[in-house]
């Protein structure tokens, strides 16, 4: 019976794996961590042949868990998991499912505790999941899921829920509920809706700092009526814009960390077109700006029009699947929207360049881009820590330079 408690956004109801049909790889180039119960089952499986290839491409960790107790061994030229064949999983082929570690037969899905409650998501780096989530603009309403359909899971991220307001943990949920609430105020832009969650979620953090906690249910209320009448907050002109500044702090991190980072085939293959489309016109400055604004005008600015449920989507799940429990690890709520805001834009980059190259920006090319960067840098876990750590050491740390990261008109 499907419990009320467990959620997930739509688009789980239709996920389901396409295996060799796939574009890409889960295997490849991941550490891919096996627990102590699936490791004990593949030490009795009746094919002596799979059994010992197992056991040569298993190592069991030193100081492992129960939950991550080996680790399988990948291929040194390929990155492919040693037990990939033809691009399918030779232990789900012979053995089922049900052989699967709770890795293998989790992902790309991310189930996270929240008190009683499950919650369910899909991290972006798969493309399957990757077009479910950006392409239907329905994707992020709300349904009761089973989660019983995958078995035992382990869950990404824990939060315990609290019954004392005078305790934060208590606030959490609302604040995540109305950081979301922000991002559907569809009567304004995108980038003008990210910039109101910047203004929110940095007087969150101030009433946090001054442990206000009983404040915080009101400020939502307060913040709600202010961004139905307070002028400055509805002028998107209010906001600075600089899209030099834009293109030369992104580009330039962007390229400073490139050959230390770069390992997706895929996400390479983004960065050539993004590289060419850039510099199609020159590579000076000027002539790079140039060419990233009217990209921006004649191909980002149309396709997002048309299909303004892509991004908002993107930021709606990665506000699901990831504040609780930022804020549960006590990173500062402002924290966790300048490393949204760093994602955002540096999407963005990547899609003004890649469009500039083909001369027009579409839903594959916007979906390859989202899947590769995210399977690039979702698992390297100080990406956005370290451009979050370069904000504050440049002095970019504030709702004003976040503006300038996301404005281009």
């Amino acid at each position: 019976m499907t419990s009320p408690q467990n959620k997930a956004p739509k688009y789980m109801e239709q996920f389901a794996c396409i295996g060799s049909a796939c574009e890409d790889t889960c295997c490849a180039w991941w550490g891919i961590s096996i627990d102590k119960h699936t490791y004990t089952k593949y030490q009795s499986i009746a094919s002596t042949q799979l059994r010992r290839k197992l056991k040569q491409n298993l190592s069991v960790k030193p100081q492992g868990s129960v939950q991550d107790y080996a680790e399988m061994k990948l291929n040194p030229n390929t990155g492919d998991c040693a037990m990939l064949d033809q691009g399918m999983c030779s232990i789900q082929l012979e053995l089922g499912e049900s052989y699967l570690s709770q890795t293998c037969r989790t992902y790309p899905r991310v189930i996270n505790q929240a008190g009683n409650a499950l919650e369910m998501t899909a991290q972006l780096s798969c493309p399957e999941a990757a077009r479910l989530v950006l392409l239907d603009q329905q994707a992020m309403e709300f349904v009761d899921v089973d989660l019983a359909q995958i078995g035992s899971v382990t869950y990404k991220h824990k939060a315990a829920t609290t019954l004392d307001q005078n305790r934060r943990e208590f606030y959490f949920p609302e604040i995540r509920e109305m950081m979301m609430e922000i991002m559907k105020y569809r009567e304004f832009s995108l980038s003008h809706r990210l910039i109101l969650l910047g203004v929110f979620c940095d007087n969150v953090n101030l009433l946090m700092d001054e442990k206000k906690y009983k404040e915080l249910p009101h400020f939502c209320v307060q913040f709600r009526e202010e961004v139905s009448h307070n002028d400055e907050l509805r002028s998107y002109d209010v906001y600075p814009l600089d899209t030099i500044f834009q293109l030369q702090y992104l580009n330039n991190y962007l390229m400073d960390i490139l050959d230390d980072t770069i390992w997706n085939a895929r996400y390479r293959e983004c960065i050539q077109d993004y590289k060419q489309g850039m510099t199609r016109n020159g590579s000076s400055l000027e002539a790079i700006a140039g060419t990233y604004n009217y990209s921006y005008e004649h191909y980002f600015k149309p396709f997002m029009d048309q299909h303004a449920h892509v991004l908002e989507n993107f930021i709606l799940n990665h506000l699901y699947s990831r504040m609780l429990a930022e804020m549960h690890v006590n990173i500062p709520v402002f924290d966790s929207y300048q490393m949204l805001v760093a994602d955002f834009a540096m999407i963005k980059l990547h899609l003004i360049g890649i469009a500039a190259h083909h001369q027009q920006l579409t839903a594959e090319l916007t979906v390859k881009l989202i899947q590769s960067y995210t399977k690039n840098y979702e698992h390297a876990a100080l990406f956005l820590k370290n451009i979050l750590d370069d904000f504050k050491k440049q002095g970019y740390h504030t709702l004003g330079y976040m503006s300038l990261l996301i404005k281009n008109d």
